[in-house]
């Protein structure tokens, strides 16, 4: 089995450590036609966090930013081979919690959207540079019917490429979307709901996501304003202990240069090499063996991307 990258097609052992839930450019003027430019500095700054990332250790990062919200894909390619760390693209799309979804995803039915996605993963954008994986997202309190419709696309999509999809919450949903994947035929050992534990959620609403077979992402890592470390080691001992070591995956939600709205734009977080040089002791402090920390940042996300279960 492999996974796309922006690059060529990965196998297991050039996976290496992996981030899965990571950004490097969201812009919101995609969605009206009014994109930042990007220019020297974006680059420099980009490139600059991937080779601290490769100092690190990190072989590939899983860049979240779907079509229409500053996905770049010739940026990702240069910025791969420049830097050695393979990045994995997303198809797909995001919620509707601060902005109305782009028109091409609003206008489609889940048929069409289906069908897009699977080309971008199967033939690519920008001269074939391919997707990897498939960004679905909710937002807080009820899955929107645009929001019902991309899930289930997202489903459908990776029945027919056997891509991962990266799933992002809102505040909850979590056990919801796996409801719709699940009646959809999708696979949920191939479902990672992101940001778990990042809003007041009770540690067995990770375990029951842990239990459905889906993967755990405590993927708000660095963000200290809202959440100690030691908040998210408590989550990984819960779930740990609970018999789910290897349903976590860990990650930051980083991202390089945030264009958008401004109740996003205070929370956003830039350190990609936090969870190597900050977490990662920590949880050896608490108990973890490197042995376990290697499941849970090389292993775990080699099986939810390569479909190894």
């Amino acid at each position: 089995m492999s996974v796309q990258s922006v690059l060529g097609s990965l196998g297991r052992d050039q996976l290496g450590s992996v981030l899965p839930h990571e950004h490097l450019v969201i812009d919101y003027g995609q969605l009206t036609g009014d994109p930042a430019p990007i220019d020297d500095a974006v680059r420099a700054r980009c490139a600059s966090a991937l080779a601290e990332l490769r100092a690190c250790g990190i072989g590939t990062l899983v860049d979240c930013t779907p079509p229409g919200y500053g996905r770049h894909a010739e940026l990702l390619a240069e910025l791969s081979r420049a830097t050695g760390v393979a990045i994995v693209m997303s198809t797909g799309s995001f919620c509707e919690q601060w902005a109305p979804q782009p028109a091409r995803v609003a206008a489609a039915n889940v048929d069409q959207l289906a069908e897009w996605f699977v080309r971008e993963l199967e033939q690519g954008v920008d001269g074939g540079i391919r997707a990897g994986v498939i960004k679905a997202a909710t937002s807080e309190g009820e899955i929107r019917p645009n929001e019902d419709k991309l899930l289930r696309a997202a489903a459908w999509a990776h029945r027919a490429t056997g891509a991962a999809i990266v799933s992002h919450t809102t505040a909850g949903l979590g056990l919801e979307q796996l409801d719709l994947y699940e009646a959809e035929g999708a696979d949920p050992s191939r479902v990672l709901v992101s940001h778990v534990g990042f809003e007041p959620e009770p540690e067995p609403y990770a375990i029951e996501i842990a239990k459905r077979g889906a993967f755990v992402g405590l993927d708000r890592v660095g963000h200290h304003h809202f959440h100690p470390d030691e908040h998210w080691a408590g989550l990984a001992r819960a779930l740990a202990d609970a018999g789910h070591l290897d349903r976590i995956l860990l990650s930051h939600d980083s991202v390089q240069r945030f264009t958008g709205p401004a109740e996003i734009a205070a929370h956003t977080f830039s350190e990609p090499w936090y969870l190597t040089r900050g977490l990662l002791p920590k949880l050896t402090a608490a108990g973890f063996s490197d042995a376990e920390l290697r499941r849970i940042t090389v292993d775990n996300p080699a099986r939810w991307l390569l479909g190894e279960g």
